[in-house]
């Protein structure tokens, strides 16, 4: 009776000491998915734990997502460089603070006086990742790297291509800077482009 509890006692101790140490480890990844009601997407990312996490990210500030961000900073690209060649300057006077609008109206103008026209198409996102943010609130900024494969040409009033190839695709260095306006609106507040070399 007695070697039957002590076997009892035994099992038990070895069961609690096993539980003890699995609860005391620190939780590993674990894959789940998330699926989007509206377009069905599956999206899969992994959980850590909360110390884990603080350790191998950097907090954000409160509102601010780098993802979704990039997606409006690629939209915004493409709109501005597109309007400039359209020499659509409404939609240029939403996108840029006062003194990037300026300088973009300038040329413009310079082509408008000398009848010239531009002709841009953005073919793709080579890449385009943020280099630098502020940690001011006030007003936050941003700045990002982009690399796009491009199309770009300039004519004047006969048709004859003054700068540029109509039909070549070249890359394109662009560091933008974008500036928070107010709480969802964003304007770019300093450009700077250059030509890449394959």
């Amino acid at each position: 009776m007695q070697l039957g509890w002590i076997l009892l006692t035994i099992v038990v101790f070895l069961v609690v000491s096993k539980l003890i140490s699995v609860l005391g480890q620190e939780p590993k990844g674990e894959k789940i998915r998330f699926v989007s009601n509206k377009t069905g997407d599956i999206l899969e990312m992994t959980l850590i734990s909360e110390k884990k996490a603080e350790k191998s990210e950097k907090k954000e500030p409160q509102g601010f997502n780098q993802n979704d961000f990039l997606v409006g900073a690629k939209m915004a690209f493409n709109a501005v460089v597109d309007a400039f060649a359209q020499e659509r300057t409404d939609t240029l006077k939403t996108f840029l603070t006062p003194q990037v609008y300026e300088i973009f109206e300038k040329a413009i103008q310079e082509r408008k006086e000398k009848e010239q026209k531009m002709e841009f198409s953005l073919i793709s996102f080579v890449s385009c990742k943020i280099v630098k943010q502020s940690d001011e609130k006030n007003p936050m900024s941003v700045t990002v790297d982009f690399v796009t494969e491009q199309i770009n040409a300039l004519r004047d009033k006969m048709g004859q291509v003054l700068e540029g190839d109509p039909i070549f695709i070249g890359k394109v260095h662009d560091i933008w800077t974008f500036q928070k306006a107010n709480k969802n609106t964003w304007i770019v507040s300093a450009t700077k482009s250059e030509a890449l070399n394959d």
